[in-house]
């Protein structure tokens, strides 16, 4: 399996091994194919088949949907990349490779995870004093997996994104900001101490475990690099550790997505095959052959030796399955308390540090100036999301409920979205409120002139800018004449002042 000279891994020997000769030849083809970019939609902003219209209708893409992610499409027939277009730069879409979008898709948000008795129904229509699910993204950054699930649950669902790499928080933080996800708080532990730190307290737990990339087709987020037996020995060890803490922190009852981007069996059905042989009857790898349009499933037997039978129920997409990059998931669910569990060992200050409540008065005149200046009721978003009014300083955050009233305490470095500043008790809004919901705003809203979208979007002034009918002075949520959200804007006398934030340009 590796030159016994420089003890490097080739990728190939493994495919050799389990696929037969005509698999081995379409594996082959599919690695000289460049990966088709793909495309998710954010439908916290946009429902996704409204956008799939609007996107080919706009730029004449081709769009084709991904098999198993109702809100993923391959793109292609496009002049300009996606990157440069202004729905990606707002948040509308994420640009991610197709395989990445399986794992958080393979949670039953809406049946085995919901508190109380609500069988099927969907969780955009459960009554908002519904509790919601509590749920750890792992290892998060840069955040895409963490949208997802935002999406997926209607950002109702706290959602704890860690990093246990602090280079990588501001990466997380900035791509969470870019969506409008809001039921969301950032920490940096190893993922490792959960187990011990928050026994049986998540609902669900995505562990998108760090790994050596040998997905025998490169994407940009997924370079191949050389890799040695020993590289990849230490990494699955790191692994059993994290999907062990995964399983310890997770409730009886409650699922845990593990996944690779990686086709090393080491990283992939051995780190199953050993905590499957730690804790037993306990722990259920659930059949998710019914996700795909057609079987993938994982390797049943290595070096001659059968693995738990579970372990076949795992999903492995080789490149030439899907026309994907190499790929590993699989769902375990928690029948029964683990062996070894101890007490929670928390010492961390509790998340309502980051900010206080806000006081009823402020609540109610804040709401009323959003009332008053962009039409649209936010209290209504307040009970529906499971939100408060939080300070913090002079800003004011739309914050989780669950943390401000100390249902779960984190070490959380943010939390929820900032909804503006309050200046001499006026509130100007932020750029991530209107990201978000500024297409609802039914007042407060300036469309920009023709031809002015493009320094507009450059992230100038628009200089000598002129609106009789609009309030000098006023911040207004800026439309193009598409309807397309382009952030806000302050009318000044002289000119429309650009409040874009500097990262989108």
């Amino acid at each position: 399996m590796a030159d016994p000279k420089s003890n490097v891994v080739n990728p190939l020997d493994w495919a050799k091994t389990y696929l037969n000769a005509y698999k081995f030849n379409l594996l082959l083809h599919a690695m000289e194919q460049p990966l088709e970019l793909s495309i998710r939609i954010n439908t916290l902003k946009w429902p996704a088949d409204v956008a799939q219209r609007e996107l080919i209708s706009r730029y004449g893409w081709t769009l084709k949907p991904i098999a198993f992610c109702d809100s993923g499409f391959w793109v292609s027939g496009f002049d300009n990349p996606p990157s440069a277009a202004i729905e990606h730069r707002m948040g509308y879409f994420y640009i991610q490779e197709a395989a990445s979008m399986l794992p958080p898709e393979l949670f039953d948000f809406d049946e085995n995870l919901l508190v109380g008795a609500y069988g099927r129904t969907p969780l955009q229509h459960l009554p908002s004093s519904k509790i919601f699910p509590l749920i750890l993204d792992m290892a998060a950054s840069p955040g895409g997996k963490t949208t997802h699930l935002a999406a997926l649950t209607g950002d109702r669902s706290l959602i704890v994104a860690n990093d246990g790499s602090r280079s990588r928080i501001p990466a997380l933080q900035v791509v969470l900001r870019n969506w409008g996800a809001v039921n969301q708080c950032v920490t940096c532990l190893p993922g490792e101490s959960f187990g011990s730190l928050y026994p049986n307290t998540f609902d669900a737990v995505l562990l998108d475990a760090p790994c050596s990339m040998q997905g025998l087709r490169a994407a940009e987020s997924h370079s191949s690099r050389e890799i040695s037996e020993s590289e990849i020995g230490s990494l699955a060890q790191r692994q059993v550790r994290m999907l062990e803490s995964a399983l310890r922190t997770v409730k009886v009852g409650g699922q845990v997505v593990y996944s690779t981007c990686t086709l090393a069996p080491q990283e992939d059905e051995l780190v199953l095959a050993s905590v499957l042989e730690k804790f037993g009857r306990q722990v259920r790898v659930d059949d998710l052959s019914a996700r795909l349009p057609s079987p993938a499933p994982a390797i049943s037997m290595i070096d001659g030796q059968p693995l738990p039978h579970d372990i076949r129920y795992a999903l492995r997409l080789w490149p030439h399955t899907f026309g994907t990059a190499g790929f590993f998931a699989a769902r375990l669910t928690k029948l029964g308390d683990l062996p070894g569990s101890g007490e929670s060992q928390k010492n961390f200050s509790p998340a309502k540090t980051l900010f206080s409540p806000a006081p009823k008065s402020l609540s109610a005149d804040v709401e009323r100036q959003i009332k008053d200046a962009y039409g649209i009721d936010l209290s209504a978003i307040l009970d529906a999301q499971d939100l408060a009014l939080a300070l913090r300083g002079d800003r004011i955050i739309l914050a989780p409920n669950v943390l401000l009233e100390g249902r779960h305490t984190f070490p959380c470095l943010s939390a929820g979205i900032e909804l503006g500043r309050l200046i001499r008790g006026e509130l100007a809004v932020s750029h991530e409120f209107v990201s978000r919901f500024g297409d609802q705003f039914s007042q407060g809203i300036l469309v920009l002139k023709e031809g002015l979208l493009d320094a507009w979007m450059r992230g100038e002034d628009l200089r000598g800018y002129k609106d009789n009918r609009l309030a000098v002075g006023q911040i207004y949520a800026v439309r193009d004449e598409k309807g397309r959200n382009l952030g806000r804007g302050k009318l000044l006398s002289d000119r429309l002042k650009n409040m874009l934030p500097t990262r989108l340009f």
